[in-house]
């Protein structure tokens, strides 16, 4: 069972609609901390090389989106790019 346990907060990005953590039972005894990152564009958009270009900028960034989530909430193990 994955269950969502908490919004992070205070992290703004122009391609990030929301960003949340969750506990995803895993391999490990105490499953994993993951950090889902909801896009605020569709991979339904007519124009792929749009979407395309707004992966590209949110893979760019996402170091710096990662050191600020983990600067807030501690470690993580891995990170989930939903797109809307």
């Amino acid at each position: 069972m994955i269950s969502i346990v908490d919004q992070v907060s205070h992290i703004t990005h122009p391609l990030v609609s929301s960003l949340y953590l969750k506990k995803d039972p895993g391999k490990r005894r105490q499953g994993e901390t993951v950090l889902v990152i909801e896009t605020n564009f569709s991979e339904q958009e007519e124009d792929h090389e749009s979407f395309d270009s707004h992966l590209l900028d949110l893979l760019l960034d996402l170091q710096d989106l990662k050191d600020q989530a983990e600067s807030r909430v501690g470690k993580l193990d891995r990170i989930d790019i939903r797109s809307c």
